[in-house]
């Protein structure tokens, strides 16, 4: 039976409501799960999840050692295939190995994923019906698990004889339809490596052992060595190195394929990100037209017997049309972003928006006021390659007896001063779009229940009308708050934050990617001259290295702001240090020209309600590491910071744009006491 996620859906809701089982549209053993969830009591809307056991990880990881260093290869070319999990679990349901790509996922790891504890999902269906299984989307009896995708495959190791079962699992998006082929594949792989040891080395001495692993559709894959010699390729892999088969193995070089052998540097290099863009051009061959591609995933492992394997996932060389033009996640391939940005910071996050935009996970961005939230959100959309229109809403701009009719609609008459032929709301004009929710965090408590009833629900209903209107519409959500604070406080609903940030995204303070603001004020520079009609200039690299020197508390947006001042102000003529505001030119003298400090034994005692640091380390004869330097002047400002909010914790965290709980870490680190004052344990 194929996945019809609309009829699943349907059918979900009425077992879940109403107890009723229409299963036309559910395989059997799906509906068997269901049923037994039932039974067990699971809330269905429930997003509760274990927290890892340690100690029980520890333990398991001991007994399991042989099978992990066995499968450890495989678990590696599995997640970089798929871009995800990859897992093995005991027969238990204890997850005691996890390899991932991703870097806000490791829910699973060292917990017991069991159905009558998780609800349906493919490692605890495996578990039962004893056999490979998949299950996609809304087939999962939690809500807070039906953006998932997973597969399970029962492993049965002869020596030592134990059981244990291989999961691949993307938390974002559908895997491919051959995802399950192939992790049937992958397990016999697994079983054959657990094998003696000698054979194990046979086994891995050619690429071609993992053949039947790397056969993913529509993604080009090449194995090559840590000199580029040629290994292994899948089918559209060898649409691109045409000829290494006539080649003994390892026999050619990945770079006679490349007009650029330079290029061959940088797909070797794993420091060099992948995803970037960048375009790879390789020459004609016999039967093949000259090409660019753009390297999407890259990973180097090393295997058993000292061999190491670089797989190549290169973007799919066969868009002929403008439907080919989007992948199998959906965006379309010449979509462009807004926003700019080379730090390493900043590439974090841009690689994010392009592994997430093209599913429809509902995204909570995180970040201070000016960091640029909705231009992320906006890129998000464009990549996504959504029909409907991008839709934005301020939620702390509008009134609450007003923000029901914004979001949901009314009918004619609904109440006084309503139009009489009623208005669409925000969730209907969205549809087939994504909807922008900026300034969460500001939305009454009230509104919020009737929030989540609508994203639950998949429909609205207008005020003054019983009569519900379904819609496809992708949820992004951003507030500048910190949102676990606000949870904590009962000011925001814990089942909304979790259906609101499937995908949470930080966005990180000017400050902290201080390499993009020369980019970043070049390009005001430009857009700002044409938008008012002033003759453009370049700035200068004293200008640009002047605005580095700046903390920019208004991040991006004060930037642009003092831009657009400065040009105005300038008239034309070229700018200088000396047209930027007056409290630029202020900016106080950096710490590391002080003199050298010492790094042991300093010790500092302020109370809390003091007025200033008053904080200057003693001398050293020996000069500091920059490292040293830097843990020293974060130390300062966690000092300043706790004297000026009084003790108030959260109110430090916020300022520093970072977690409690790494607020908390940095304190214990830096052997900081809080009781009535800040002072550091002498060593």
């Amino acid at each position: 039976m194929d996945y019809n996620g609309m009829a699943v859906l349907a059918a979900w809701k009425k077992f879940v409501n109403k107890g009723i089982l229409e299963a036309t549209h559910v395989r059997p053993e799906i509906a068997r799960s269901w049923i037994r969830c039932r039974v067990y009591g699971i809330d269905p809307w429930s997003v509760n999840f274990d927290k890892m056991n340690e100690e029980e990880l520890s333990l398991r990881r001991a007994k399991y050692n042989r099978l992990i260093e066995a499968a450890w290869v495989v678990l590696q070319y599995l997640a970089t295939l798929f871009n995800c999990n990859s897992s093995l679990s005991d027969m238990d349901g204890f997850v005691f190995e996890l390899v991932t790509t991703l870097t806000v996922y490791s829910r699973t790891l060292g917990t017991f994923v069991l159905e009558n504890l998780a609800g349906t999902g493919n490692l605890p269906l495996a578990m039962c019906e004893k056999k490979p299984i998949r299950v996609d989307g809304f087939e999962h009896y939690r809500a807070v698990s039906q953006n998932y995708s997973g597969v399970s495959v029962p492993l049965n190791i002869p020596n030592p004889k134990m059981g244990a079962i291989l999961n691949i699992n993307d938390p974002f998006m559908s895997l491919p339809d051959e995802t399950l082929d192939i992790a049937i594949a992958a397990g016999k792989l697994i079983e054959k490596l657990c094998g003696p040891r000698q054979q194990v080395f046979t086994y891995l001495s050619s690429a071609s052992f993992f053949d039947e692993i790397i056969k993913v559709k529509n993604r080009p894959v090449v194995v090559v060595d840590q000199d580029g010699m040629i290994l292994t390729a899948n089918d559209a892999g060898r649409q691109i190195v045409t000829e290494y088969d006539n080649y003994p193995y390892s026999g050619q070089s990945l770079g006679e394929y490349l007009k650029d052998r330079k290029d061959l540097s940088f797909l070797l290099n794993e420091a060099y990100p992948a995803g970037d863009g960048r375009a790879i051009a390789f020459k004609s061959t016999k039967g093949r037209k000259a090409l660019k591609l753009s390297l999407l995933r890259s990973r180097s492992i090393r295997l058993q017997n000292g061999m190491v394997h670089i797989i190549l996932i290169f973007e799919n060389l066969n868009a002929k049309s403008e439907e080919d033009a989007f992948d199998f996640v959906g965006r379309k391939a010449d979509a462009e972003v807004d926003y700019i940005g080379i730090s390493a910071a900043w590439k974090e996050v841009d690689n994010l928006v392009h592994k997430i935009a093209g599913h429809k996970s509902n995204v909570l961005l995180l970040g201070a006021t000016g960091t640029g939230k909705e231009v992320v959100a906006r890129a998000i959309h464009r990549l996504s390659g959504r029909k409907g229109e991008f839709v934005a809403i301020n939620c702390g701009a509008i009134p609450r007896e007003l923000l029901s009719s914004e979001l949901f609609g009314y009918e004619g008459g609904a109440f006084t001063g309503a139009h009489v032929s009623g208005a669409a709301g925000k969730f209907e004009y969205a549809n087939g779009g994504t909807l922008f929710l900026d300034e969460i965090g500001e939305m009454p408590v009230d509104m919020q229940v009737a929030l989540l009833r609508v994203l639950q629900e998949q429909a609205v209903t207008r005020i003054g009308s019983n009569k519900q209107k379904s819609f496809d519409v992708r949820i992004i959500a951003a507030t500048n708050q910190d949102i676990e604070q606000l949870v904590r406080e009962k000011r925001f609903r814990a089942d909304l934050r979790y259906r609101l940030s499937v995908i949470e995204i930080q966005l990180p303070l000017l400050r902290d990617r201080k390499e993009d603001i020369p980019l970043l004020a070049q390009h005001f520079n430009e857009e700002l001259c044409t938008a008012l009609c002033i003759p453009y200039m370049p700035l200068s690299k004293a200008v640009e290295q002047f605005l580095v020197q700046h903390d920019w508390p208004g991040n991006v947006r004060e930037l642009k702001n003092v831009m657009e001042k400065t040009l105005i102000l300038a008239n034309g003529k070229e700018i200088t240090t000396e047209d930027f505001p007056a409290y630029l030119q202020e900016l106080p003298p950096k710490k590391d020209s002080r003199a050298n400090y010492e790094n042991d034994g300093e010790h500092r005692t302020s109370d809390l309600s003091a007025a200033g640091p008053g904080f200057l380390p003693k001398k050293s004869t020996e000069p500091l590491t920059g490292r040293q330097r830097k843990e020293l002047r974060e130390k300062e400002q966690i000092f300043t910071l706790i004297e000026k909010n009084q003790g108030n914790l959260s109110r430090v965290a916020k300022e520093m744009n970072i977690s409690r709980n790494t607020l908390y870490r940095k304190i214990h680190n830096y052997r900081i006491k809080i009781k009535v004052s800040a002072q550091q344990e002498e060593k």
